[in-house]
């Protein structure tokens, strides 16, 4: 996600999307630990970034209220 996008969601939206990009996380990370393995690894990566981001966004929306 860029970050115009990410900064023009509220606070549901951010917490809806960071839930779901943690489920997608986990999923991840257990196929890769285990023999089925990731198409693309690096799209574990990109996750944790984007996660990252939303993080960062909802907690400065949080603090600006």
């Amino acid at each position: 996600m860029k970050n115009a996008e990410i900064k023009a969601l509220d606070a549901n939206e951010l917490a809806a999307q960071i839930r779901e990009k943690e489920t997608e996380l986990r999923t991840l990370r257990l196929k890769h630990n285990s023999t089925q393995g990731v198409d693309h690894p690096g799209r574990i990566a990109a996750l944790r970034k984007d996660i990252a981001q939303l993080k960062t966004a909802a907690n400065e929306k949080k603090v600006n209220q």
